[in-house]
């Protein structure tokens, strides 16, 4: 669960990094990057959500 974490703190740092960049120069590649990291975190989140509620749900089962 650390590693995570650290990912995803990683991930936001990132896409914080590129939002500086684009407001610093004005180029809208870093936008470009900033938007892709960011739907890729959301999806990434998405999935593993899914993946732990399913867990829940069958653990009792078994």
């Amino acid at each position: 669960m650390l590693i995570f974490r650290a990912l995803g703190l990683l991930l936001l740092l990132s896409i914080a990094l590129c939002c500086a960049a684009g407001l610093l120069t004005g180029r809208r590649h870093y936008w470009r990057w900033a938007r892709l990291l960011l739907r890729v975190g959301v999806a990434v989140a998405v999935v593993f959500a899914a993946v732990f509620l399913l867990e829940r749900l069958l653990a009792p089962m078994l």
